[in-house]
């Protein structure tokens, strides 16, 4: 776990120069996603980047978990990533927010050759999720994931691969 003070991504490239790949979970859903592009404009090498939805209400924050904290960020001017080739989102539910991160991050991302949009995972801590309702809900998040797709390739003229999980 890490605690990231939103900076300038000049000052972190020294930092993240090298990074190929991040992976950022515990992610809570109400929060706006544009915040994590900082990240991708600070690790000009990065390669792949995914993003996972906050945890089951079941598993109890640790004393070190960070509070709900809505950053907001502003692009460099004219920023592009060369490098990232993909990006794996999990578990968010709000289909305009993740349209709207999408659409962003394929006009940042100029080199992105894939995009893997996946469900939720099941909880391996409780046993308190009722089957039935978990397939139910996973056939609307699959639809859901469905008419992101669908929006996304109406607006650009797509040449990243989009991949329903």
């Amino acid at each position: 776990m890490i605690w990231i003070q939103l900076e300038h991504p000049k000052h972190l490239t020294t930092i993240f120069r090298n990074l190929t790949e991040v992976y950022l979970y515990c992610i809570f859903p109400e929060c706006d996603l544009n915040w994590t592009m900082f990240l991708v404009e600070a690790a000009p090498t990065l390669l792949n980047f995914t993003l996972l939805r906050n945890q089951h209400p079941c598993v109890k924050p640790s004393e070190y978990s960070s509070q709900k904290t809505n950053m907001l960020w502003e692009p460099s001017k004219d920023w592009k990533h060369l490098n990232l080739k993909l990006l794996v989102m999990a578990g968010f539910e709000d289909e305009d927010k993740v349209t709207n991160y999408l659409k962003l991050f394929m006009e940042r991302a100029v080199g992105l050759k894939r995009i893997d949009l996946r469900g939720k995972h099941p909880c391996d801590e409780c046993n308190a999720m009722d089957l039935e309702l978990e397939s139910t809900r996973s056939l609307v998040d699959k639809a859901s994931r469905y008419r992101i797709k669908e929006r996304l390739t109406h607006e650009f003229s797509l040449s990243v691969k989009i991949t329903i999980c």
